[in-house]
Order: C-alpha cells, then sequence, then structure tokens
C-alpha cells in the first residue's frame, strides 16, 4: 500500500498552508511591533524636529528643506514598514482560510 494517497497528499497541503499562514502572521505582527515604531526611528524624527526648530529660529532656509524631506522620507518609511506588516498578515489570514476551506471540502 502506497503512503502517497490523494487523502495523504491533501492533508500535506492543509497542514503546509496552515503552517505559512500561521509563520506569514507572526512575521508581519513582528514587523508591525519591532520595526515599524522603532526607537532608533523615534530618535531620528524627533531630532529632524529639533533640526528644523533650530532651522527656523536661525533662519537657515535650505536646512529647513532637508529636514523636512528627512521627515517625509521618514514618514514614508514607517508607513511601508507597516504596509509590508499588514500585507504578511493578510496573506496569512488568506492562507489559512485556504486551508480551512480544503479541509471542510475534504471532510464533507
Amino acid at each position: 500500500m502506497s503512503l502517497v494517497t490523494p487523502f495523504n497528499l491533501l492533508i500535506l497541503i492543509v497542514i503546509t498552508l496552515f503552517t505559512f499562514g500561521s509563520l506569514s502572521i507572526l512575521a508581519g505582527m513582528i514587523i508591525l511591533v519591532n520595526r515599524a515604531y522603532s526607537s532608533e526611528l523615534k530618535a531620528l524624527a524627533a531630532q529632524t524636529s529639533r533640526l528644523v526648530q533650530k532651522g527656523i529660529a536661525e533662519e537657515i532656509a535650505g536646512l529647513v528643506g532637508q529636514a523636512s524631506t528627512l521627515l517625509n522620507a521618514i514618514n514614508d518609511l514607517i508607513r511601508s514598514t507597516a504596509g509590508l506588516g499588514f500585507t504578511l498578515i493578510l496573506v496569512g489570514f488568506v492562507l489559512i482560510s485556504t486551508a480551512a476551506f480544503i479541509a471542510y471540502q475534504m471532510l464533507r
């Protein structure tokens, strides 16, 4: 008797989809918690804000312009990192939903 039957193959597919979905959700949550709002980005944003205030106080137009560009880049970085985290979580839910659908169809 062969161990590779269609039923066993479907069970392997369901387990694999569920595992990858769970790992994807976990990775997305880790990215959202650790990287999107990391202390380094917060410190960089705070220093840039101080630089802008100093530039405004001393009327240095070039410094203010470059600092505001840096702040915009930091905001874009935070948004893209958060977007990656949300995308991984969404992909994880799709994979787990697919595994559940296949399992439901097998047992029906």
